[in-house]
């Protein structure tokens, strides 16, 4: 599929391509006769997807660091907090404490020569549902989106078009146009040996670590000042805010355990770093706010697609009127970068919004 190793958005290339109905096969970088051109007869190359991959990517910090929480769930590290009770994390939706975890899940079947391409897991596999699924190009370590999902009596059926598995070799060194054909599958797709299939979840098992200061005779006895760690976890309080409690705690067979034994040491619980899943696509227009604001910051528009040309066209023109709010808009007086900036601000107030 359309993947970056520059960058990689929540809101991806492939979401991106969807959304504005940009062929699968031209976005791809494929041109294929087979696939409409109305409205879009560019193929796409890998610098295009990577400065499009970039400025979404930057797009979507810019507007974490305005509403105090990102759009789409992600995987956070606050280093080096001043530990105190309660304690409000960088950013809010928070989903849970710990870290992103991986285990690899063998197929049971697959099928490259058809279109989509077809990898049969066991469900068993997965206990959270195919929202756990995740299919990632060993060769980059990117993830490949899949299409859908379907459920086949006790395995799930993962369908991948076969635009989205060209090998990145072909994507990144691509200086000419490549052309579709029938030979053109069997010869240059990637191949299930090239693919892993992952069941991703959050491990709780790494929830935080408590530094306490070093001991009182540090300095008088010559010795280095270093703190101790110790492992705690994290109990949310406000998700909405990220307002947490963190403990000194022991993990023994999966659970918890409160921490109290005494340390020694003038300084205790000096700082802590708390490793946590947080984010939300539950607040209406984010992806047109990422989008916008992400077209206002290119230098260049990216591709040929008259519908998006439109889009784009608007996003980076200049706002005609130019008001005292507007020229203090952080992201740039264009209308991309003040649709984004507005929007945002209606978030962080709390304001009623009409959708459209």
């Amino acid at each position: 599929m359309a993947r970056s190793e520059q960058a990689q958005p929540y809101f991806s290339l492939d979401k991106y391509r969807k959304w504005f109905r940009i062929p699968a096969w031209a976005f791809n970088g494929v041109e294929n006769p087979d696939e409409t051109k109305k409205g879009c007869d560019h193929y796409w190359t890998q610098w295009e997807r990577d400065d499009l991959a970039q400025a979404l990517d930057d797009a979507e910090g810019l507007l974490a660091t305005q509403l105090g929480f990102y759009l789409g769930a992600r995987y956070l590290i606050d280093y080096d907090r001043m530990w105190t009770s309660p304690l409000q994390l960088r950013y809010g939706h928070v989903l849970g404490a710990g870290v992103r975890g991986r285990d690899e899940v063998t197929p049971s079947a697959s099928d490259f020569t058809v279109d989509p391409a077809t990898i049969t897991v066991p469900s068993a596999s997965f206990s959270g549902g195919t929202s756990e699924i995740v299919v990632i190009e060993d060769s980059t370590g990117l993830e490949i989106e899949y299409d859908d999902i379907t459920t086949v009596g006790a395995n799930y059926v993962i369908n991948i078009g076969q635009a989205k598995l060209i090998e990145w070799d072909d994507l990144e060194e691509q200086d000419d146009t490549i052309d579709y054909d029938a030979a053109f599958p069997a010869a240059t797709w990637l191949k299930l040996a090239d693919l892993t299939i992952y069941r991703q979840y959050r491990d709780t098992d790494t929830q935080a670590v408590i530094t306490y200061g070093p001991s009182c005779n540090c300095v008088c006895a010559g010795e280095a000042c270093v703190g101790t760690d110790y492992t705690g976890c994290a109990f949310v309080l406000n998700r909405d805010i990220g307002l947490v409690r963190v403990q000194r705690a022991t993990l023994a067979s999966g659970t918890w355990s409160c921490d109290n034994s005494a340390v020694c040491g003038c300084c205790a619980g000096d700082k802590t770093t708390i490793y946590y899943e947080a984010g939300t696509t539950s607040i209406p227009n984010w992806e047109r706010a990422v989008f916008r604001l992400a077209h206002s910051q290119m230098g260049e528009q990216p591709c040929g697609c008259a519908h998006q040309e439109r889009q784009w066209r608007l996003d980076v023109s200049a706002l005609s009127v130019l008001t005292a709010d507007r020229i203090n808009c952080p992201w740039g007086s264009t209308k991309g970068a003040w649709f984004a900036y507005k929007w945002a601000d209606n978030q962080a107030h709390g304001k009623a919004f009409m959708l459209g």
